[in-house]
Order: structure tokens, then C-alpha cells, then sequence
């Protein structure tokens, strides 16, 4: 894709990123082939990526939402807005701050739901060529080190919170899943660099999806309420072998993997 073409599909946002705006760019995203999709998500993680060597983080930059207040010094989600929203004002605009950063505080933004834009990317990008936005392109993430482990995951809740006994016990199997010369070969059967493992609790339902990408694989497992309920921390650290064992079951079926190890 050409960098023409980029500006042109940017223009489909017609300088703001709101639901309309991003549905019209959706489609146009749709329609493309999955190297053109990769090459505009690409373009996009590079433009944002030259805005962070811009001195604009901390500044105040007047937004939309400011309603006639003076603007607040941007920071964390408001200055990850601000940029994705100079990328969506339109080429001109984006060169004109590249040139010359002062001119950012110039006019108003409109940056309130830039996070709408960044999930199109994510979205797009995996469905049609197997890449994961936030581990491989993200130009606000750190890069990941080198002895980044297989085994990722993520655990969340529906509703209550989750219980310290039960985070503690997964982040200790994560690690030694992590640093298991057997369970790392058995993953390497894959030719995948990693997995990314979410579990969400105290849902509705039992209920999991296992999807393999170019370069990672991601599965996502819901838990029904009665998951976590009237355990004490020594059932809950129990529970996390369990559930492990049951996660990288269901993942060995559905990616035709040989059984995982037994959990020691």
C-alpha cells in the first residue's frame, strides 16, 4: 500500500474518529486483501510511532470535551488519544504538526474516542492476516524482551472481584509453564511464538474460543459464577491447576496438538 492510499482511506474518517466515521472506514478496510490490510495498520503504527518523538505528551492541548474549561496537561489515554486523533485529522494536518509540534496547541481535537480507531486496527488486522495489533504493531507498547515467555494470560472478571489467593497461584503456574523445558516443547509443535490466554469469570456461561494466527494464537475462556464461589486460597490455588489443565486441553484439541504435559 502506498502511502497515497493510506491518506486516502484516512480520509474516510473525514477528520474525526467517532462510530460513523470508523464504520465507513471498516468497510472500506473489508473490501482489501489481507497484505494491504497489514500494510495500513502498519502505516498507521508508524505515523503514531513519529508522533511519540514529538515533545507532546504532558502539554496542554485543547480538546472538545475541555467545554470552554482551560486544557489539562495530557498524559497516559488522553495523550494515546491525541495522537491517533492528528493521524485521523487528514494528511495535512498530521505534516503540519510533524513540521512544526507547537501548532498542536493551535486548535481543538477531537480525541475522546480514539480508542475506536485502535480497535478497528486490532480487529481488522487479525481477522483478515492473523496478527495480534497489540503484540506485534502497537507503537505504544514496549517491545517485548527476548526471553518472553510462550504462555500468556490474562484474568479478568464479569462482575466481583477476583480473589489475591487465586491471581497469586496463576502467576506463579504462568511462570513455571513459562520456564518448563517440556512444556515449552510441546508447545513448539505449533511453530507458534505464543499464546495469549484470556479467562473471564463470573460470566454467564462456560464457554471458550481458541483462534491461531500468523505468529501467535489467542483463546479466550469464560467461567460461570459459580467459578470462584466459597473457595478458601487453598482450593483456589488448586483450582488454578485445574483450570490450567483444562485450558491446555481444550488448546491441544482445537490446534491438533499432541495432550500437554501433566501439571506437577
Amino acid at each position: 500500500m502506498t502511502e497515497e492510499t493510506f491518506w486516502d482511506l484516512i480520509d474516510e474518517l473525514d477528520g474525526v474518529i467517532d462510530d460513523d466515521s470508523v464504520d465507513v472506514l471498516g468497510e472500506q478496510l473489508s473490501s482489501l486483501s489481507p497484505e494491504d490490510v497489514e500494510s495500513f495498520c502498519a502505516h498507521l503504527a508508524a505515523k503514531v510511532s513519529a508522533l511519540t518523538e514529538l515533545p507532546l505528551a504532558d502539554s496542554a492541548i485543547p480538546d472538545i470535551t475541555d467545554a470552554g474549561h482551560p486544557p489539562l496537561p495530557l498524559s497516559g489515554d488522553a495523550h494515546e488519544n491525541l495522537l491517533y486523533a492528528i493521524v485521523a485529522a487528514g494528511r495535512a494536518r498530521y505534516d503540519t504538526v510533524i513540521t512544526d509540534p507547537s501548532t498542536v496547541e493551535e486548535s481543538e481535537w477531537d480525541a475522546g474516542e480514539a480508542e475506536l480507531l485502535i480497535d478497528l486496527a486490532a480487529t481488522t488486522l487479525w481477522e483478515s492476516a492473523g496478527l495480534d495489533w497489540y503484540d506485534e504493531l502497537d507503537p505504544l507498547r514496549a517491545p517485548s524482551p527476548p526471553d518472553e515467555g510462550w504462555w500468556e494470560t490474562f484474568r479478568g472478571s464479569a462482575g466481583k472481584s477476583i480473589p489475591a489467593a487465586y491471581l497469586t497461584a496463576a502467576h506463579e503456574l504462568d511462570r513455571k509453564l513459562n520456564h518448563s523445558a517440556e512444556w515449552l516443547a510441546w508447545w513448539r509443535q505449533t511453530s507458534l511464538r505464543k499464546i495469549k490466554v484470556g479467562i473471564t469469570v463470573n460470566a454467564d456461561k462456560n464457554h471458550h474460543r481458541i483462534e491461531r494466527g500468523r505468529n501467535i494464537a489467542r483463546a479466550q475462556f469464560t467461567m460461570d459464577r459459580s467459578h470462584l464461589t466459597d473457595r478458601t486460597p487453598d482450593t483456589l490455588r488448586n483450582l488454578v491447576s485445574e483450570e490450567t489443565t483444562h485450558l491446555t486441553t481444550a488448546i491441544a484439541t482445537e490446534l491438533r496438538m499432541t495432550p500437554p504435559p501433566t501439571l506437577q
